[in-house]
């Protein structure tokens, strides 16, 4: 900012009006040509004279006074300078909504790719149980991949079998998931007795592509019944 600029800083628009005296205008002029702030000012008010001119003769008069002196206008090469100004100010703001509009499409886009990409469904592996002991179930398991790992469904069914009871309540089966590294967890249990079947929802910290199988086991004993390799 010119030093000087403190002082002259509320003369753009008398200086636009010509209501500066000669001598006053004059100084004026010589911060013009160091000062781009006062010079941008001038350059924004530039079009208030032409305004002006479109009032009556006596309330121009009125406005801008009788002296011949206050209706002098600005030098002619500043006036130039002023008009570059104003040029160039305008070349700036196209260049601002230029960059603005690029700006807004990338982020429309993004916001129209976004929904789409948050619809996308998630990674998911459906499977069947094979049986590994004398047991009359089939069993097949849906994963999903969520956020927080992988979530399960399970179908479940028993078969009809003459002269088998079962205890009040059925069998008890437990689904537990083996991780790659040979860890097995738990994560859902449920009763079956013949003839009934099961659909339930279970959920592993592990990630789908963690899982190595899924094991259905009778609890008490602990003894796999049926596993399910997952690719």
């Amino acid at each position: 900012m010119n030093p000087d600029h403190a002082r002259f800083a509320d003369w753009d628009s008398a200086y636009v009006l010509g209501a500066l005296s000669p001598a006053e205008r004059g100084e004026y002029e010589q911060h013009l040509e160091g000062c781009e702030r006062c010079r941008r000012a001038v350059a924004e008010l530039a079009p208030v004279p032409g305004l002006l001119a479109r009032l009556e003769p006596e309330r121009a008069a009125a406005l801008l006074g009788e002296s011949s002196d206050l209706a002098a206008g600005p030098r002619g090469d500043l006036v130039d300078a002023v008009r570059l100004e104003d040029r160039r100010r305008r070349r700036r703001r196209n260049r601002t909504w230029w960059v603005a509009s690029a700006a807004a499409a990338v982020l429309l886009v993004a916001a129209i790719a976004l929904p789409f990409a948050l619809a996308r469904p998630s990674p998911a592996e459906s499977v069947a149980f094979d049986s590994v002991a004398e047991v009359p179930l089939t069993a097949t398991a849906t994963l999903t991949q969520v956020a927080w790992g992988t979530r399960i469904e399970l179908d479940c069914r028993y078969a009809d079998a003459d002269g088998v009871e079962a205890p009040a309540g059925g069998w008890p089966y437990a689904l537990v998931v083996v991780g790659l590294d040979g860890e097995r967890t738990d994560v859902s249990s449920w009763r079956a007795s013949p003839g009934t079947a099961a659909r339930l929802s279970a959920g592993a910290a592990l990630d789908l592509d963690e899982i190595a199988s899924l094991e259905i086991r009778a609890m008490g004993s602990g003894e796999v019944l049926m596993r399910s390799a997952v690719d």
